[in-house]
């Protein structure tokens, strides 16, 4: 799923919407996020070339790239490690546990890291697409 918000949504806005919990990046909480883009960290790894992942990033990098399908949150930190690239945040879905190393990679790039505490994956991208104005997603 992909979304271009109609106005600005404030990150802690976000975090709320997909019940997260603020890895890292916490000062970034009133950052203005303007849409996002949600993935499945395996099927983006196994599948995707760099110049595809940097559309993944649509009319901004000011959005949250959220991840799907996680085991510890260290591939998708990694993955936006070597883009040049950054989103305004990475939220992770799956992790029980999320890598310190994930930490660690969010901190270097400035990217605030949020973990997902959702019931499932249709209820984290159904809060991401009330947020907007407009709910309905662009593909």
């Amino acid at each position: 799923d992909m979304h271009e918000f109609s106005r600005s949504v404030p990150l802690k806005t976000i975090v709320e919407a997909v019940k997260g919990e603020v890895l890292w990046g916490e000062r970034h909480l009133e950052k203005s996020i303007y849409g996002y883009t949600v993935l499945d960290s395996i099927a983006t790894i196994i599948s995707m070339s760099g110049s595809e992942f940097y559309n993944l990033m649509g009319m901004t990098t000011e959005r949250a790239l959220v991840f799907t399908n996680v085991g510890t949150g260290r591939s998708p930190m990694v993955a936006v490690r070597v883009s040049p690239l950054k989103p305004g945040a990475v939220v992770v879905y799956g992790p029980k546990e999320v890598d310190p190393l994930a930490v660690v990679l969010a901190e270097k790039d400035n990217v605030p890291l949020i973990v997902s505490r959702t019931d499932s994956v249709e209820s984290l991208v159904r809060s991401l697409r009330m947020l907007g104005e407009d709910t309905t997603p662009s593909f």
